[in-house]
């Protein structure tokens, strides 16, 4: 069975919701360590009931401006649905992991599937301020 925006699966009294959320890593981080960052923030995510929909690697870009003092980083982009507190806790997790430069997370308007567009979000919380 299908389910729509109003039939949302309920857990703990609270609508689960599809979410997005940005990090971008420190670039003198190895491929494996990249890696260990990565599945830290999906495991976040499973530990606090949500469910993993996709992960987009985007790898090194380079910044328009200097992040505490990076002129690149490495980006990873992870849709999942969960629960209201999981942008709470990401951004609790984001802020002590000194590898993590800059993160966003936005809750994501359906249209009847899972996000695929840019258009319609809701901003949760940032951290993104002038460089550092």
């Amino acid at each position: 069975m299908m389910k729509t925006m109003e039939q949302k699966e309920v857990i703990g009294g609270e609508k689960l919701r599809i979410y997005e959320t940005i990090f971008v890593l420190d670039p003198s981080l190895d491929e494996h360590a990249i890696q260990k960052e990565i599945e830290k923030v999906e495991q976040l995510i499973i530990n606090h009931q949500g469910r993993i929909i996709k992960n987009e690697k985007w790898g090194m870009k380079k910044f328009a401006y200097p992040i505490k003092k990076k002129l690149q980083g490495y980006y990873t982009l992870v849709y999942f649905e969960g629960a209201g507190n999981i942008p709470t806790e990401l951004e609790r997790s984001y802020e002590l992991n000194e590898s993590c430069l800059r993160y966003l997370t936005v809750v994501s308007e359906e249209k009847g599937k899972q996000p695929e567009g840019e258009e319609n979000k809701e901003v949760v919380k940032t951290n993104a301020s002038p460089s550092e």
